[in-house]
């Protein structure tokens, strides 16, 4: 990627003053000299370091390239007293949420934290853009625990979540998604925190068997939903992402475990007193109230099995789909067919049904969806596991399944942010024009068939597809 293309002018010009760790003062002017004199001890890499903020580069290796390319330079190595011109930017980002109605369709991609960070992403928004897409995902808080940007939350201080995210600018990665008309959203995971787990054991559920850290899955990754201090975290690292300007903040992980000895698990409540979905539901109900003032739209990812709406989901996820849309402008249901196991709904092979499982899981949302006005986005599976033909034409089936069923756009998850076959999908799919070749595979049902009762199957082994790696 090119550096961003913005306005700038050479430190002479610009009215900023500059902070040399790196920070920016917007209540002060001053005019600045036209060259920096290299001390003693400076290198380029921490000149790059200090003015990055400031200046019209996206990344700390563009800011390097462009100093050497604008002071005609053809080596790192600067000597003391060496004159350097430096590009700044004449302003600074002054990012404001772009307000939309939760009917807006949104066609979007997700991408992990260290590709929205790198120059990377500006080529990868561009290509997507140019086939129709018009909204992205990025990570502000992975379910790791680890943010992506540096915050001022003194929790997410105190346990070191944020120190060097991979996001270094993220007003700028906003602004750029804003100049190019691209719904912002900001993901944050909730209750799955490895890091604050494993600072914090305080804040974890305690183990029934023998009263210490309760794990899922050997190593504590799970705070308790119900703490206060927990869920006050997570409202704080919300009104900060929000302040960043961008357009939505999507809540992941919002939710109890899953897997693991469930039974074992003993928290700061009795569920047979209060239920885990009124612990969900009133924390959402919290965050709503929080970003009603900024007009940052508020979603949710969900299992896609709860939108079967089964009792035994309901019980262990805490997703209560009726007491959570209340509180939410979208609803994203994770519909990849590779993770609906075993006969679900008496399909033998649930991963090779790609248009019927997202239709389905859409249609079963539809009607108290609209009952509360919030919008259906689903997740599609835009990765390869456990499919045994994976192709454009697997992705685009999921697409089509989805505007058949009535959601307002989709989002393709890819953990890697690996798009190739996604971006062609999503032009298959427009070229489509409604084909009926992508509504239907051989041995899947029909949709809305009506199939009998049930009880139900285990589905997703991990959220957002958890379960593969975020690596590239």
């Amino acid at each position: 990627m090119s550096r961003l293309r913005l306005p700038y002018l050479l430190l002479a010009l610009l009215c900023l003053s500059v902070d040399p760790s790196g920070g920016e003062s917007r209540g002060e002017t001053a005019l600045r000299d036209t060259a920096l004199t290299v001390r003693s001890g400076d290198s380029l890499s921490r000149i790059a370091t200090r003015f990055l903020s400031a200046s019209p580069s996206y990344t700390h290796g563009e800011l390097m390239a462009e100093i050497l390319r604008y002071n005609g330079l053809t080596s790192n190595m600067l000597q003391p007293d060496q004159q350097l011109l430096i590009p700044l930017r004449a302003e600074l980002p002054n990012n404001r949420s772009q307000a939309r109605s939760a009917e807006f369709e949104a066609r979007g991609i997700y991408v992990n934290a260290r590709t929205a960070g790198s120059s990377r992403v500006q080529e990868l928004v561009d290509r997507f853009t140019a086939v129709g897409g018009n909204a992205l995902v990025f990570d502000v808080k992975d379910r790791q625990g680890n943010l992506s940007y540096t915050s001022r939350v003194p929790l997410a201080i105190a346990i070191d979540a944020g120190g060097e995210g991979a996001i270094q600018q993220p007003a700028k990665l906003i602004e750029l998604l804003h100049q190019r008309q691209i719904h912002s959203i900001a993901r944050l995971t909730c209750f799955y925190d490895a890091r604050l787990a494993a600072r914090r054991p305080d804040l974890v559920p305690f183990s029934r068997t023998n009263g210490g850290m309760w794990t899922e899955k050997g190593s504590p990754s799970w705070v308790d939903p119900s703490l206060p201090e927990v869920q006050t975290y997570l409202l704080d690292l919300l009104a900060e992402v929000a302040a960043m300007g961008v357009d939505e903040i999507q809540l992941d992980y919002v939710r109890f475990p899953t897997e693991g000895d469930r039974e074992d698990a003993v928290y700061a409540f009795d569920p047979e007193l209060l239920p885990k979905h009124r612990i969900i539901s009133d924390f959402l109900a919290k965050a709503a109230q929080l970003l009603e003032p900024t007009g940052v739209l508020l979603s949710a990812d969900i299992f896609g099995v709860v939108a079967w709406g089964r009792t035994p989901d309901v019980m262990s996820t805490g997703q209560k789909i009726e007491e959570m849309m209340p509180h939410l402008d979208v609803v994203s249901p994770m519909l990849y067919p590779s993770h609906f196991y075993g006969a679900f709904n008496r399909i033998e092979n649930p991963v090779d049904c790609p248009y019927y499982f997202v239709y389905e899981g859409c249609r079963q949302l539809r009607q108290l969806a609209a009952a509360h006005g919030v919008a259906i986005r689903p997740w599609v599976q835009a990765f390869d596991y456990r499919v045994r033909d994976f192709d454009e034409e697997y992705i685009a089936r999921q697409l089509q399944g989805a505007e058949d069923a009535g959601a307002l756009g989709w989002l393709l998850w890819n953990p890697a942010s690996r798009y190739e076959e996604g971006m062609k999908a999503v032009a298959r799919f427009h070229d489509a024009n409604g084909d009926s070749a992508l509504r239907q595979a051989d041995g899947c049902p029909a949709p809305e068939m009506e199939l009998p009762e049930e009880a139900a199957t285990p589905c997703c082994s991990g959220e957002l597809g958890a379960a593969f790696p975020v690596d590239e």
